[in-house]
């Protein structure tokens, strides 16, 4: 850790002079919220053009430190998805999304080799198909690190508009053994419409029955259901929760263990459920959500304690870490690529209109998420069999993208 643990004791001013020697003096930045609270926005700085090992490692610790940070105003002309893949790759080795592939389930059951869909099946042709005198995907959209993120798919002039509710809280992908660390998007197009009969893009959408634990408290549920409706990413700062609970309350969690697993039946492994930044030294709480979880994934169990007291210790938490004061719903607008720490925060996808027959109700956005270590210089230098072991399914970037 060594210097680098003072990341957390640097001043505002001194990461905007340091930004401004670094990438230039037309750089700035401003906060999400306010100085007090997580996230940051940082301006002029061309995420077209590589970064040399000063400016990623800049970058690691600006997100280390504000645990979301948003770069607007990217050059919509000439921004293409190779270049938010090479900014992954300083963050993290670069996943590929299961859906991008045709035979994935195949490959997991039976070691086949893996494919992609043809090119009139992938999900950037289908998304052009929707409306195309007003949106085709850009460059790259293709490359199997790459989920898009839309309302595009099944859309057009003359389809039937759909509604869809919210997702739960969580952290993406940290069913593994080693979790995401990084994500980001990239904005091409976000809703402008707000024609809902409560002045928004869309209204408050019911969950079904069962969505969430029965037994969660009222006030659990109230902070669970507090989202945005423009179609905003929320987010709340796991890192600010922790750091506010009591000291005695601290110690008991230090040292507590959850076992983590993909289906029920499954072994699972145990992990620290407070993180700790190796950078940094900052703890958070890594997403203690997963005890009331839908049916798809099986919920997290507190190392010791039974489902039901699995449960209600990690709603508590929750409660906790879902107060306003650790909320911030970021607002996308094309042209902004964000990224955000997944071991500081958990995030929610908004309520959206999933299928649209109006242009202005697009929401194009494109995801990239990583995992392991930071790495300053291109191209990464991951063990082969680290990702054989880590990268499911195997991946790495071409080099011609880094």
């Amino acid at each position: 850790m060594g210097s680098e643990m003072c990341i957390r004791d640097r001043s505002i001013a001194e990461f905007d002079a340091e930004l401004k020697r670094v990438f230039g003096s037309n750089t700035s930045t401003a906060p999400l919220v306010d100085d007090t609270r997580m996230g940051r926005r940082i301006f002029a700085v061309d995420l077209t053009q590589p970064l040399n090992p000063e400016q990623s490692r800049l970058m690691v610790d600006l997100l280390d430190r504000f645990s979301v940070i948003s770069f607007p105003g990217q050059d919509q002309s000439s921004f293409r998805l190779a270049y938010l893949e090479r900014l992954a790759n300083h963050f993290g080795a670069p996943i590929p999304h299961p859906k991008n592939y045709a035979n994935y389930v195949e490959y997991k059951n039976n070691n086949a080799p893996l494919a992609l869909p043809p090119v009139s099946e992938q999900t950037h042709t289908k998304c052009n198909q929707a409306f195309p005198n007003d949106f085709q995907c850009i460059e790259d959209a293709n490359s199997p690190a790459v989920y898009i993120v839309t309302n595009l798919l099944g859309s057009g002039a003359d389809a039937q508009e759909q509604s869809m509710g919210s997702l739960h809280w969580h952290t993406d992908i940290e069913f593994e053994p080693v979790p995401l660390s990084t994500s980001m998007f990239y904005v091409q197009a976000a809703p402008t419409t707000r024609n809902s009969l409560e002045g928004t893009w869309v209204s408050p959408q019911p969950r079904a029955s069962g969505y969430y634990h029965l037994d969660s408290s009222p006030e659990l549920m109230q902070r669970r259901n507090v989202l945005p409706l423009n179609g905003e990413t929320a987010y709340t700062d796991t890192a600010a929760a922790y750091a506010d609970l009591a000291v005695e309350d601290k110690q008991a969690l230090d040292g507590q263990m959850v076992r983590r697993r993909l289906r029920v039946d499954d072994p699972g492994w145990l992990i620290p459920l407070v993180y700790t930044n190796p950078r940094t030294g900052v703890k958070s709480l890594h997403s203690p959500v997963w005890a009331s979880r839908g049916k798809n994934i099986a919920p997290v169990e507190v190392d010791g304690l039974s489902g039901d007291e699995s449960r209600r210790f990690l709603d508590r938490l929750e409660a906790h870490v879902l107060q306003s004061k650790y909320r911030y719903d970021h607002i996308h607008k094309p042209g902004d690529v964000t990224l955000w720490s997944n071991f500081a925060t958990l995030h929610n996808a908004p309520a959206c209109k999933s299928v649209i027959n109006d242009p202005a109700d697009t929401r194009l956005m494109y995801r990239i998420s990583c995992k392991g270590q930071p790495s300053y210089s291109l191209p990464r230098q991951d063990p082969e069999a680290w990702i054989e072991q880590n990268i499911t399914p195997p991946y790495t970037s071409p080099r011609e993208y880094t």
